[in-house]
């Protein structure tokens, strides 16, 4: 879902399930992006970049998904250089006991089964679901071999939330959740070479969240406790545990009809288990936003944020966000915005303190970004967005390779890379609905790297289409269709770097429900026309495949 937005590309997608991830929203790596679940941080703190392994979670559990592109330090600090991927999870919200069960297969063996409960006991709400996951899959690593099979590299995981809500009074809002992810997926040796090698990642989460309603105003708690365990069974064997905890107090105050502010502190805390040793580091982040609807139709937004970090103090970051708004009449509206943020990334702690690639004289990141553009609502029916935008990167850090006088590769360290990167890029995209039931969305994403060997396997040029119809009141069908371009790709070999052609991806859906929409069925093929191409180079893209669901509520 995600992969066929403007602006986000997603690696491994397309590979065997189970393949591990790795997401760039506007030429912005791993660690620029910044994943919330609850409006909360998640992060892995013995991973590489600091980020959130998005194979853990279960799409069953989400309500939906918010996407904020640009710099949002301000408002989220340290990794929100190039957006933000909030993941709002299912809440509580019937009145009486309900129970969901769903079922899929699909190809590769594939199969899923989810399980919810909800309901609502005087001023107690609960829910409670579990899910289980399993695939064959296909091979991660490609033959070069037509002859050679390759072994299939397939996954499982079990997941199982808990979320409390407790509403003493129309002011006062206690919520409590307590989740558990659990992935076990096989994985080869790397391009083009088949190994049986398999990695495990297990994930407990707690949090908290009281809130409380006053006449002007809403304060609230976030806190969140992450414990993660990755263990990598291979010829280098390895095991991972990482430690952090969240917590974000934050007070919004309407001072007047045309002012409001946000006021918080954020405290963040990162460690993990190196042999003896557990590197740690802490963010303290007190920030402030404001929102000021300075005359009719415009309106500034701005926000400072002073990051103090416990290895390399404090420094600020600010945004400011003006819009005008121009009725046109008819229910018609053209929206003009722009924008100016700065961002700041802290080295990860494996990037300082790893035994074999660390570096503890690694500089923070530093970004500014600079945006502008239209939104056009001609009524409901038809909206268009464009916008243009520049970001420049300082101090990017970068895993740089070593090689002895022969030419050959000895290692490797995180390194700060001099002097500047810097990318452009023009996103545009529309929604028109062309009867009742018929909508058809298209999007386009266009970017020109300053240097294009800092920006390897994003693609310069994404754009897509989709058409969903409603056939009868309760059956829809969808098609959806993505075009990735050409990608610089590095490899270990000569010629050491290689262009990934350009490819295309068509999926179809469909959902029928019955009873009321108690009982639906939906099913989806992807990949509809076969498309053979290279999504990673050396590792195997799927074939045309396709699911099918059933999700009954009681």
């Amino acid at each position: 879902l995600l992969n066929t937005l403007p602006g986000i590309s997603i690696d491994g997608v397309y590979g065997t399930p189970g393949t591990n991830l790795s997401y760039t929203i506007r030429g912005g790596r791993n660690r620029h992006t910044l994943i919330l679940i609850d409006g909360l941080p998640v992060n892995d703190p013995s991973s590489i970049a600091n980020d959130y392994d998005l194979r853990l979670i279960n799409a069953h559990e989400i309500e939906y998904i918010e996407v904020l592109k640009g710099g949002a330090s301000t408002l989220y600090g340290t990794n929100a250089a190039a957006g933000v991927i909030n993941i709002k999870l299912k809440e509580p919200t019937q009145e009486s006991t309900s129970t969901t069960f769903s079922q899929e297969v699909g190809s590769f063996q594939s199969m899923q089964t989810n399980a919810e409960v909800q309901g609502k006991t005087g001023k107690f709400n609960y829910l409670a679901g579990a899910s289980f996951s399993i695939s064959e899959g296909i091979s991660a690593a490609t033959s070069l071999d037509p002859t050679q099979e390759f072994e299939n590299d397939g996954f499982h995981r079990y997941t199982g939330r808990t979320k409390l809500v407790y509403r003493p009074s129309a002011s006062v809002h206690l919520e409590g959740n307590l989740r558990y992810e659990h992935l076990v997926s096989d994985y080869d040796g790397g391009a083009f070479l088949d190994q049986n090698n398999q990695f495990d990642i297990r994930q407990l989460s707690v949090g908290f969240s009281p809130k409380w309603s006053y006449t002007k105003g809403e304060l609230q708690l976030k806190a969140n406790y992450n414990q993660i365990e990755r263990t990598f069974i291979s010829s280098f064997p390895a095991n991972e545990n990482g430690y952090n905890l969240q917590s974000d107090v934050s007070n919004t105050y309407v001072i007047s009809s045309r002012l409001k502010t946000i006021m918080g502190v954020q405290f963040q805390e990162f460690s993990y288990d190196q042999e003896d040793e557990q590197p740690k580091q802490r963010n303290v982040d007190p920030y402030l936003h404001l929102s000021w609807d300075v005359v009719a139709g415009l309106t500034l937004n701005g926000g400072l944020r002073a990051n103090h970090n416990s290895v390399y103090g404090t420094q600020l970051v600010y945004s400011i966000n003006p819009s005008y708004l121009i009725e046109l009449g008819n229910d018609q509206q053209l929206k003009l915005f722009s924008s100016y943020s700065t961002a700041f990334v802290t080295p990860s702690l494996f990037q300082l303190f790893s035994s074999l690639y660390g570096n503890d004289d690694l500089a923070p990141e530093e970004t500014a970004s600079v945006e502008g553009g239209f939104s056009l609502y001609l009524s409901e029916a038809f909206t268009l967005n464009v916008e243009y935008f520049e970001r420049k990167e300082q101090n990017a850090i970068d895993f740089v390779s070593l090689f002895d006088d022969q030419g050959n590769f000895v290692g490797g360290v995180y390194q700060n890379i001099e002097g500047e990167r810097e990318i452009q890029g023009l996103e545009a995209d529309f929604s028109y609905q062309l009867k009742d039931g018929l909508r058809f969305s298209a999007n386009y994403a266009n970017y020109q790297f300053g240097d294009p060997s800092q920006f390897f396997r994003i693609p310069a040029q994404k754009y897509g289409a989709s058409l969903q119809y409603q056939l009868m009141k309760n059956t829809n069908v969808g098609l959806v269709y993505t075009h990735f371009g050409e990608r610089q790709s590095p490899i270990f070999t000569d010629p050491f770097l290689v262009t990934l052609e350009r490819f295309n991806v068509l999926d179809l859906t469909f959902s029928h429900s019955l009873s009321s929409g108690d009982l639906t069925f939906n099913g989806a093929v992807y990949n509809l026309l076969n498309e053979d191409f290279i999504g990673v180079y050396g590792f195997s893209t799927r074939p045309v495949n396709f699911s099918l669901g059933l999700t009954a509520r009681f």
